[in-house]
């Protein structure tokens, strides 16, 4: 998927005044430190995998930032983190895995998301996983980006949400939604890669996901 060529770009953003119990941590994968942003402080959670570190891509991403408010805002802890560096997806994998490390040593339940490049990372974390994730959120789902392929075979539920417009997505997503192993459900949005206005849409629906699977059991 040559991004570049598309003009593909995630702005940087800040994080919103509004937003309160955010911390900064810090924690650690080879004895690297591996930055986040912590939001709420629950017995559940929620790690937060952003997008082309390249193109932009990081914790404080307008998307990630919005859902993760909104998970705190729900008795749902998120941890929206950084890649150490960029190297194709086999590291920012172990960056994943090491976040879920760290968030396991104090939840009880774990889920895990990941939105457009951070689908691709987090699904292939997910199957390394299997008895941690509870639930995965793929936004913006690429079938492959490098070297990495998305992996769609572990057995937790799955939600899956894209814009209609977006043309990174739109093409392959019932193809790959037919891939999906274990309960999946999928939310169509009239939108492209970016989602915006559909920020809160999108929030709403995550939380909801999120809670029937830590709460209504």
């Amino acid at each position: 998927m040559d991004f570049k060529r598309k003009g593909f770009l995630f702005a940087p953003t800040r994080v919103p005044q509004r937003i309160i119990n955010m911390k900064e941590v810090v924690f650690k994968r080879n004895g690297e430190d591996l930055h986040a942003a912590l939001y709420g402080d629950s017995s559940m959670g929620v790690v937060l995998c952003p997008p082309h570190p390249l193109y932009g891509g990081n914790r404080y991403d307008s998307r990630l930032v919005a859902v993760a408010a909104g998970l705190a805002s729900n008795n749902i802890s998120a941890l929206c983190i950084d890649y150490k560096n960029y190297t194709g997806g086999k590291e920012e994998v172990e960056d994943v895995l090491a976040a879920i490390s760290y968030m396991n040593e104090e939840k009880e339940a774990l889920g895990l998301l990941g939105y457009s490049y951070g689908a691709v990372i987090a699904s292939n974390a997910a199957v390394q996983t299997p008895t941690q994730i509870k639930g995965l959120v793929l936004m913006s789902p690429i079938k492959r980006i490098d070297s990495l392929e998305i992996d769609l075979s572990s057995g937790c539920p799955k939600l899956m949400l894209y814009g209609i417009h977006d043309p990174f997505v739109a093409g392959d997503f019932e193809d790959l939604f037919s891939e999906v192993k274990g309960r999946r459900e999928k939310l169509a949005l009239e939108t492209d890669h970016f989602y915006v206005g559909f920020e809160d849409i999108v929030s709403t629906k995550v939380r909801e996901f999120f809670r029937q699977l830590f709460f209504n059991k």
